[in-house]
């Protein structure tokens, strides 16, 4: 069943176009930059895109274009180009509270990860701790459940999970940057 609330999230055709001309017109700012890529916002939009260097993060986001009902824990994307650009909702940033619970459980996770060896995903860390905030562990099952259907070889292993790439999208948590 569609839902008016998802109809209204969606971007019709012209929507995109009329985002790709501002983008095309430089109307748009930078909002952030990171090892692999830029975000810029649109101007007068409720919309940002990036430009990626990184063909893995590309291929995510081919992946769950126009697919938000079924990947709750990305946040939608609702254009890709054909090589390196894609548009999708813009974010809010954590709260203090989320942010430091996440940076607790990321903290726990890396110390995990040395005594491991190295080679394990947040989800094998899951699995071994208890102390998880209830919020928390209902974000990472849901993203589990997503990464699971990306089916993405090793995905779970190269996921760029960090406080700075959860944000709030509609009054979820949802991952901006993989």
């Amino acid at each position: 069943m569609i839902r008016l609330k998802h109809l209204l999230q969606e971007m019709t055709e012209s929507d995109v176009d009329r985002c790709l001309t501002k983008i095309k017109n430089k109307q748009f700012k930078l909002i952030g930059a990171g090892d692999n890529g830029r975000v810029y916002e649109i101007d007068g939009e409720d919309k940002v895109f990036k430009i990626t260097k990184e063909q893995d993060e590309y291929a995510v986001a081919q992946k769950i274009v126009n697919r938000y009902t079924e990947f709750t824990t990305f946040i939608p994307v609702y254009y890709v180009n054909n090589k390196d650009m894609y548009i999708m909702a813009n974010a809010n940033p954590l709260d203090g509270k989320d942010k430091a619970m996440f940076n607790r459980f990321i903290a726990d996770y890396n110390n995990y990860a040395r005594t491991e060896g190295g080679e394990v995903s947040i989800f094998d860390f899951m699995e071994v701790t208890d102390n998880i905030d209830v919020q928390l562990d209902n974000f990472l099952n849901a993203l589990y459940l997503d990464v699971e259907k990306l089916n993405i070889p090793e995905f779970d292993l190269d996921l760029d999970f960090r406080t700075d790439n959860i944000m709030m999208w509609n009054g979820k948590m949802v991952m901006v940057d993989w």
